[in-house]
Order: structure tokens, then sequence, then C-alpha cells
């Protein structure tokens, strides 16, 4: 199956479930965070994280770099709607370099985002958190390129949906 029908799948499923967790497409999400990452933890659960380039453990990070050997992409200006165990949710912008005419001269370019976290994993030597191990991105607007091979020629295709493996 080409990765790109899997996708259009994907999408269709994160569209499905943004619309049965009441956020929508839009940027206007009213869906309260909470007081703090204190908040969404009852007492004796973990705490759930997400691990940054180093493998530290953050909670509702402001910003999350998405390519840690040369930071070429990431999410930044996070605005975070939820932070359960099971889906954290949130919007802001996603940056990406266009690596035109090489990566080392290339731009950066911003795409707003709406980010889904999710999955389980365990800390190494933290039994007290637990990590989100997957990171959906959804374009309301713009969307950034994907290059593949497509009859032997490499294409640029506009996905809806992005889903990369959290650290």
């Amino acid at each position: 199956m080409r990765d790109t029908v899997k996708r259009g799948h994907i999408a269709a499923g994160v569209v499905t479930l943004l619309a049965g967790l009441g956020l929508g497409l839009g940027l206007g999400l009213t869906v309260s965070a909470g007081a703090s990452a204190g908040a969404a933890t009852a007492a004796g659960s973990p705490r759930q994280v997400v691990l940054n380039c180093e493998m530290t453990a953050q909670t509702m990070p402001g910003s999350y770099v998405l390519a840690c050997a040369d930071d070429g992409a990431g999410l930044q200006r996070r605005h975070w709607t939820s932070w359960p165990s099971q889906l954290a949710s949130g919007y802001g912008t996603e940056y990406e370099n266009d690596c035109q005419p090489n990566c080392a001269e290339g731009h950066l370019r911003h795409y707003r985002a709406l980010v889904m976290l999710w999955g389980s994993g365990t800390v190494s030597g933290h039994l007290a958190e637990r990590r989100y191990t997957e990171v959906t991105i959804v374009y309301p607007a713009a969307r950034p390129p994907v290059c593949e091979v497509v009859n032997g020629k490499v294409v640029a295709t506009y996905p809806v949906t992005q889903t990369f493996p959290a650290r």
C-alpha cells in the first residue's frame, strides 16, 4: 500500500478523533489544560511527559524539536489544551527548514499546526513517569511538502497530517 494512501486513512482517523473530542480544525480551541500539569495527574498515577532531544522529561513544553540532529524541524509557540495520559492536544506553529538551495543555506518555513501526543511508553529510571511515544500534526491551512518517490520520480505531496515518533 502506498504511503500516501496510509496517510489518507490516518488523516481521516485524526479528523474523526478531533471531532469526537470537540476540537475541530480551527485554532479557537476551548478545552482547558487546567491550572498546572500536576492537575492532570491524580494521586498515585504516573506523571505524563514527552522527552526532549537530551532525553529529559518535559511536561507541556512551549517548544519541541522534531529533528534533533540539526534542529531542522520542530514545534514552537505551543499552547496545550489538554494533557491527560491518553492524548495530549494543543496548537501553535511547526517550523521546517526548506533546504533550498541546500539545508545549510535553507530558510525556516512556518505552518499553523494542531498537535496530538499519544501512545504510552516507560521512562528509563523513572517509575513515576509515562511518556508519549507518537506526535501527530494536523495542518489546518498551508502544509509543508513531503517528498516521496512515485513511479521512479521524486514528487512533493502536501499531506493534511504527519506522524512522527516521540523520543
